[in-house]
């Protein structure tokens, strides 16, 4: 059965959850995604970009609590534990026809290990880098993508202000 918070046809709504992963050192873990690793399906996440940024990202399952989705998450996309430090806001978007709304959540890294090979994400570079780095270049990679959702940036910029 189709998640309730997945979009169809039927339904064209879709809610998802996102974490702002920090380690020790302040540095958020991030998606490299470059079309030459992606397979061509997946491909439509760059936004007609040859490579962009973007944060963890999951839909929520049936029967799951946010919280349940953060931790699944960071376990498929990151191979990656943590803390739910706060909830951080949401974005909405209107994309490829249906409305997407993510709840993002800063999250203090525990443990990290391997991540899900068949997981749409697997073919990303997993990066640490600094908030302000990611900061701009969401902003620039909003700016010329066809897909709104890839500026992640007020996440982040909330997680400087009310986050750490």
């Amino acid at each position: 059965m189709a998640s309730q918070f997945e979009h169809t046809e039927a339904q064209p709504f879709h809610v998802s959850v996102g974490a702002v992963l920090v380690n020790d050192e302040g540095k958020i873990m991030a998606h490299k995604l470059r079309v030459e690793n992606m397979k061509p399906e997946h491909r439509y996440k760059l936004g007609g970009l040859e490579e962009a940024y973007i944060l963890m990202r999951e839909t929520i399952e049936n029967g799951e609590s946010l919280e349940e989705a953060v931790a699944r998450g960071l376990k498929e996309e990151f191979g990656a534990e943590g803390v739910i430090q706060k909830y951080l806001g949401s974005l909405q978007f209107e994309v490829e026809g249906f409305e997407k709304t993510e709840l993002f959540f800063s999250v203090k890294l525990t443990t990290l290990g391997e991540r899900h090979a068949d997981d749409a994400e697997a073919a990303s570079e997993l990066v640490w880098e600094t908030p302000e780095f990611l900061i701009e270049r969401m902003k620039e990679q909003g700016k010329r993508a066809d897909r709104r959702d890839l500026d992640e940036s007020k996440i982040i910029e909330t997680y400087l202000t009310y986050g750490v």
